[in-house]
């Protein structure tokens, strides 16, 4: 009951959190745009950017509302104009852009698109959340349990890498991109956290999903007992005519009905052949053998007037 109760805990928490961190600068309202993986700060224009699972936004000094967003697509591509557009420079000016482009393009944002990793971790986790709700109703075989653990595995997998893929690219190319640009800094996002407390989650979700997979079920249980065949004709214990108990191992459901394997063997036991305990045959067949005896008058006899 515990263990159900902690893997049904770790499955919600790890599929709202990877949720939550999905939906993070998807929509203008709510809290959801301050969800976001990383904040790129231009201290020079007062602009900055959020870069989500699915899309990144521009925000103006001093506006709560983002200024533009790209579309919102699993595998977006850094934008190199949005990041000249944060950095103040003219968009109708080819030239400009052109050399922003080109700092982009020298720190290797390519593997940014490996963020998508993360969004597969959202549905291993509900799949492993529905099976932590049908584990103690539909616990019938080890199907439940056994799909709730690679659900979980898969989930801390595509989790792990894509959000392991998301701080290498950032860590290492803001750092050239700092270099390169005056004024740029960054910051982690409430993304990052939840991602890695999800991913936590779920590993404990595993955990007692193996331990739920390897625990038998209770409608499972057998018990297994001895049977012996006693030598019934046994009278020393010294006798080496005397035979050992054989025993025979019996495993069986509990109030089933079970066959005999021989009838003589019942019935020996039954009714025991020795010879200090009649058996009710020998009992019957001296009862129909047994003749009752006639009276027979004693006559008296007399010799020399004495009688006998």
């Amino acid at each position: 009951m515990a263990l159900q109760l902690f893997t049904l805990i770790f499955t919600i928490c790890s599929f709202a959190l990877l949720l939550i961190a999905n939906l993070g600068t998807t929509f203008d309202s709510t809290f959801l745009p301050n969800i976001h993986l990383v904040q790129v700060n231009q201290a020079v224009t007062g602009r900055y950017i959020r870069y989500g699972i699915y899309n990144s936004c521009v925000y103006y000094k001093g506006s709560k509302t983002a200024h533009s967003c790209t579309k919102k697509l699993p595998t977006y591509a850094f934008d190199s104009v949005q990041f000249a557009d944060a950095c103040g420079a003219d968009l109708t000016n080819s030239t400009m852009v052109k050399i922003y482009k080109d700092v982009v393009s020298d720190s290797n944002m390519v593997t940014f698109k490996a963020i998508v990793l993360i969004m597969p971790a959202v549905i291993f986790s509900f799949v492993a959340l529905a099976s932590a709700s049908l584990l103690r109703r539909a616990r019938s075989s080890n199907v439940i349990p056994f799909i709730g653990t690679f659900a979980s595995l898969f989930g801390f997998l595509t989790g792990g890498a894509g959000l392991a893929i998301v701080i290498f690219t950032f860590w290492k190319g803001l750092e050239v991109l700092e270099r390169r640009v005056e004024g740029l800094s960054h910051q982690w996002g409430p993304s990052i956290y939840l991602i890695g407390v999800g991913i936590g989650c779920i590993i404990g979700a595993f955990g007692c999903f193996m331990v739920n997979l390897f625990s038998s079920s209770s409608k499972e249980r057998r018990e297994t007992f001895q049977l012996y065949d006693y030598d019934l004709n046994r009278t020393d214990a010294g006798d080496s005519n005397v035979t050992t108990p054989k025993a025979y191992e019996a495993t069986s459901h509990l109030n089933t009905v079970t066959k005999q394997d021989n009838y003589s063997d019942y019935y020996a036991v039954a009714t025991p052949m020795t010879q200090n305990y009649p058996t009710y045959n020998q009992n019957y067949q001296q009862q129909q053998n047994y003749q009752e005896p006639v009276y027979q008058p004693r006559h008296q006899q007399q010799t020399h007037g004495n009688y006998y």
